[in-house]
């Protein structure tokens, strides 16, 4: 019997991929399982909060204006297509043409573009090449570089298990990862994942990325280092943590206001290791910590 799976190779965790988000991109090497005894307490690595935020929200931004029909067909799909609507529910539509699958959600701020033609045979694409070629393409449709934080690129591997005996991996697809950052602060859960397939042709593209109100953000805060490492400790305790080496690294929360808009307050995650020991080991954990932000 034969079985097909997916697996995407790549240092962003899966499940940040596919819209669950820590936070912050995180180094496979710093996940590593560790033993911690309870007697240490908490170790902070807090050079990532060492310098407060400073900047101001920048003036260059996403506008709701994207999610139009136009932009969306002619700038991110960019195809002259005729496009006819095949479901809608809410704020939510889904469009199709010969070509393209196109489901949008201005309220939500979400994309997706599927391409119902498929890849062709594979040849050479080089890495870079197809990350520049995405990039263009989200900032051709609105995406401003002054929102565009850290970018990986990716690859996608299929295998085959038959009786059990796995075959060698097969390339899949290139996927460029974008991650919202805002002054050099990830914000959390937002991000585009543009797909190019084997011979290079633009395959998918999975956007969260709302556009953001101008007014009404909390994107400082007066705590010093020492109090942000006591309130970790403080959420740290309160989520059964008790001991090991912790992270500490700012984010953007995003917050939708009943106007529909939405707005960015800064907080800290506090990261865990992984914990090995006699009575069982415990996966990385993400803890969000109030650091009492201000505009």
């Amino acid at each position: 019997m034969k079985t097909q799976f997916i697996r995407l190779l790549t240092a962003l965790p899966l499940a940040a991929a596919l819209g669950c988000d820590s936070g912050a991109p995180v180094d496979p090497a710093e996940l590593d399982t560790q033993v911690a005894p309870a007697t240490l307490g908490f170790v902070f690595d807090s050079t990532r909060i060492a310098t407060p935020p400073s900047g101001a929200l920048p003036t260059t931004l996403l506008t709701q204006s994207a999610f139009t029909d136009a932009a969306l067909q002619g700038l991110l799909v960019g195809s002259t297509e005729a496009f006819s609507d095949v479901e809608a529910f809410g704020t939510r539509r889904d469009r199709e043409s010969r070509t393209w699958r196109l489901e949008s959600d201005p309220a939500e701020g979400q994309v997706l573009v599927l391409n119902n033609l498929g890849s062709g045979p594979a040849t050479p694409q080089e890495p870079a090449v197809l990350q520049r070629t995405a990039l263009a393409r989200l900032q051709r449709w609105g995406i401003p570089t002054a929102e565009m934080g850290p970018v990986l690129q990716r690859k996608t591997f299929v295998q085959h298990r038959e009786e059990g005996v796995e075959t060698a991996p097969i390339l899949h697809r290139h996927k460029t990862f974008v991650m919202r950052a805002i002054n050099g602060i990830r914000v959390e859960g937002h991000r585009a994942v543009v797909t190019h397939g084997v011979d290079g042709t633009f395959q998918r593209a999975l956007i969260t990325w709302p556009p953001l109100a101008r007014t009404g953000h909390l994107l400082r805060t007066r705590l010093s280092t020492a109090d942000i490492e006591q309130r970790a400790r403080e959420a740290l305790r309160a989520e059964g943590e008790t001991a090991g080496n912790v992270r500490l690294f700012w984010k953007y929360v995003p917050t939708q206001l009943s106007t529909g808009e939405w707005t960015l307050t800064l907080e800290v995650g506090a990261g865990t290791a992984g914990v090995t020991g006699p009575n069982g080991s415990e996966e990385p954990r993400i803890i969000d910590v109030d650091v009492s932000a201000i505009p």
